[in-house]
């Protein structure tokens, strides 16, 4: 069983702000009865209101996208991610502008991507904490908390052949967020992983300790910490290549999706540098050729980003 996505007091705050009600209008009003589910995840969920928040939105079908073909690259490489944006109004002047991006792909390819998906992106995001702000109906809700709890399973199930024989939850947490952050181009810090785990151990320790002996290799010992390794040599050996190979796909795949995402998403390159400069304070000014353009003229500038550090 996995647990509550958060501790009961960021609950309860999470469902008495209002706040993200207009965010949540737009894309009910965008996508009408497609919308299946929206979920948040990310820094808003760990008390940051200093940044845009981060939804994924799942649909019945494409049928509400602007274009046919925006669906189509959605089906070849999900997910689409757009910005939405409200602002304030006379009557309600004291409202806050926020902003938000979402992912956006089918219910069923989401729940596929848990199971089934050999890179790390979908998995890996959500067997952290996430919340569901709204789901049409209890088929919805239902398949949303299944799929939670298959990317869980599957992450501990991926990263435990790679750990020592013994090991805590926080080695297989931090160990493992860091092995999937390596598989995609990243602005976060090193420490990044430590610092979820260390926002909220006791989900991440309770989580581990409800999947052992449940087919991921995992069990438990006498010390109440500490997890036995049960993986074969054979399966140690193919997960070192396995995460070889996601490395290698990952950049490959962030830098189509990063392609992608200029069709999709407004201003792409003002968000992109707005949050490396964020996590790890590297900023270059852009031309104005290269924000009206970034498709074609931003490559060398991104280039000077990452020579500096500013993603890995």
């Amino acid at each position: 069983m996995r647990p509550n996505s958060m501790d009961n007091d960021y609950q309860a705050t999470l469902h008495a702000d209002t706040s993200l009600e207009p965010l949540l209008n737009k894309i009910k009003q965008q996508h009408g009865t497609a919308l299946l589910a929206i979920v948040v995840y990310g820094s808003w969920l760990r008390g940051k209101r200093d940044t845009m928040l981060d939804f994924y939105v799942l649909v019945e079908n494409y049928r509400t996208l602007d274009s046919a073909w925006q669906g189509w690259m959605c089906r070849l490489l999900p997910p689409n991610v757009y910005h939405i944006h409200t602002k304030t109004t006379e009557s309600d002047p004291d409202r806050a502008d926020m902003r938000a991006k979402y992912a956006l792909l089918t219910l069923d390819r989401f729940c596929h991507a848990m199971r089934h998906d050999f890179h790390s992106y979908f998995w890996a995001r959500f067997a952290q904490p996430c919340e569901v702000l709204f789901s049409r109906d209890e088929a919805s809700k239902t398949a949303l908390e299944n799929a939670f709890k298959t990317a869980s399973a599957n992450f501990v199930r991926q990263v435990v052949p790679t750990l020592p024989d013994r090991f805590t939850s926080r080695e297989l947490w931090t160990g493992g967020l860091s092995q999937t952050y390596r598989c995609e181009l990243r602005t976060e810090s090193s420490n990044r992983a430590e610092l979820l785990y260390d926002f909220n151990p006791g989900w991440y320790d309770g989580l581990t300790r409800s999947l052992a002996g449940t087919g991921t290799s995992l069990c438990t010992t006498a010390q109440h910490d500490v997890f036995c390794n049960q993986s074969s040599a054979i399966a140690r050996k193919f997960s070192s290549t396995s995460w070889w190979l996601r490395r290698v796909l990952g950049k490959l795949l962030s830098v189509l999706r990063l392609f992608k995402a200029t069709f999709t998403f407004n201003d792409p390159l003002q968000y992109l540098l707005w949050k490396i400069e964020r996590h790890t304070g590297v900023y270059i000014e852009p031309s104005a050729r290269q924000l009206k353009h970034p498709l074609i003229f931003a490559w060398p500038l991104l280039w000077k980003l990452h020579r500096q550090g500013a993603f890995r």
